[in-house]
């Protein structure tokens, strides 16, 4: 039979390998980290030299007080570094939404994680300056909403936008821009940030420029 001290034996060796256990349990989860786009390095209610992504309507120019409302954006770029030190079980903030790493495949110069964009998950491709960039469909970047600015135009602010086919040459409107702007057929007056940038000096707008985009 057993004594009671080896029971007791028994029982602290038991709590003893539990406690190893959670332990270890726990720092593994530890190691899994969050991966998250690099800060904007802009204030949206701030805007003061910079040229930001920006989306708007038609309907958002106040031509009488001369502003501009529109809904700021970050392009997602993510460090070099943390891409690199990524791993399975890792969480990638992607598209503004967590994704939990499964698996990665590093290949053609970019990262598919949980099989890219074809079976639910994502891809990365090497940007400027030592980052890499989240893609979307047609090898569109993503974008992390900022929040809402109301900016004055500048009196001699100027329109560049593209035309409708890709090989349709760009505009430069320095005049007569809301005559501009109430002249686009309709799905025309929507832009989005995907394809414009804002220009912004001293706190005011001095360039809207739209690209094609497919």
């Amino acid at each position: 039979m057993y004594s009671e001290d080896n029971i007791m034996k028994t029982v602290k060796s038991y709590i003893l390998i539990v406690i190893a256990v959670i332990f270890c349990s726990s720092a593994t989860k530890a190691e899994h980290r969050l991966i998250e786009p690099l800060p904007a390095g802009i204030n949206a209610s701030n805007l003061q030299d910079c040229t930001v992504a920006a989306s708007f309507t038609a309907d958002d120019f106040r031509w009488m007080g001369g502003n501009l409302r529109m809904t700021v954006y970050n392009k997602d770029l993510y460090d070099v570094v943390d891409i690199s030190q990524m791993q399975e079980g890792d969480t990638l903030i992607y598209d503004s939404k967590p994704l939990i790493i499964k698996k990665i495949d590093r290949n053609h110069g970019g990262i598919d994680i949980n099989g890219g964009l074809d079976e639910g998950g994502c891809c990365l491709v090497g940007y400027e300056g030592g980052t890499y960039v989240a893609q979307n469909w047609d090898n569109h970047a993503t974008y992390t909403k900022l929040g809402e600015a109301e900016m004055p135009l500048a009196d001699n602010f100027v329109i560049k936008d593209c035309g409708v086919d890709p090989n349709d040459p760009v505009v430069t409107i320095g005049t007569s821009q809301k005559q501009y702007i109430e002249s686009l057929k309709d799905w025309r007056k929507n832009f989005f940030q995907l394809n414009t940038l804002v220009t912004i000096e001293n706190g005011i707008i001095t360039e809207i420029n739209r690209r094609w985009i497919p």
